[in-house]
């Protein structure tokens, strides 16, 4: 498929393909979008201040509904506040989790027909020139000077432009991994050739 000079895919994404395909956007950004190191740190900081002062406000609350006295109107009252707040910390934990179990399920369930749906179909061109992404709504053309990079991961070959923007092929479209490898192999050879011919 690499000798080719032109390969076209149509495909449909579900939620869920478009959710893992987002996560692996994010970690191929933290792996090497880098750009100021000391940013990344203040906000590795900044999270680690907030887990510890929440860490420690729980604490506190344990202690004080543990080691309260009985007798002081204040302390009790303070006690029972505090039991509230925990049972409320709790509920929000148990809530969150409820609602991405719910939520992956209904992707899960709804996976096989987001798949065959035509309103979210779209089209991918790939030619020795440029990409070109077709839908519904809208056509864009990138030419191969502007493409950052391309890689695999998770299933999915991630082309990615200069802008920030990302083309994401799902591999299942291929009809087999080889073919796939083909293609990752086409995309990486436009993207090196149009590298040495700007220099």
């Amino acid at each position: 498929m690499t000798e080719k000079s032109r390969i076209a895919v149509d495909f449909s994404m579900s939620v869920l393909e478009r959710t893992e395909a987002g996560k692996l956007i994010k970690k191929y950004e933290k792996e090497f979008i880098k750009p100021y190191g000391y940013i990344g740190m203040i906000k590795k900081i900044a999270g680690y201040v907030f887990f510890s002062a929440a860490i420690f406000t729980l604490l506190l609350m344990i202690m004080q509904i543990i080691g309260a006295p009985h007798d002081n109107s204040l302390m009790a009252r303070i006690r029972v506040l505090n039991i509230i707040l925990l049972a409320l910390f709790g509920l929000s934990l148990a809530l969150f989790n409820i609602q991405d179990m719910l939520l992956h399920k209904i992707m899960k369930k709804n996976e096989a027909v987001e798949k065959a749906d035509d309103e979210i179909a779209q089209r991918v061109k790939l030619t020795r020139y440029f990409v070109e992404n077709i839908t519904n709504s809208i056509t864009g053309r990138v030419y191969w000077e502007y493409v950052r990079t391309s890689y695999r991961k998770g299933g999915f070959i991630f082309i990615h432009m200069r802008n920030n923007n990302c083309i994401v092929i799902p591999e299942r479209v291929f009809k087999s991994e080889h073919e796939a490898i083909e293609v990752f192999d086409f995309i990486c050879a436009q993207i090196v050739l149009r590298k040495q011919q700007v220099g």
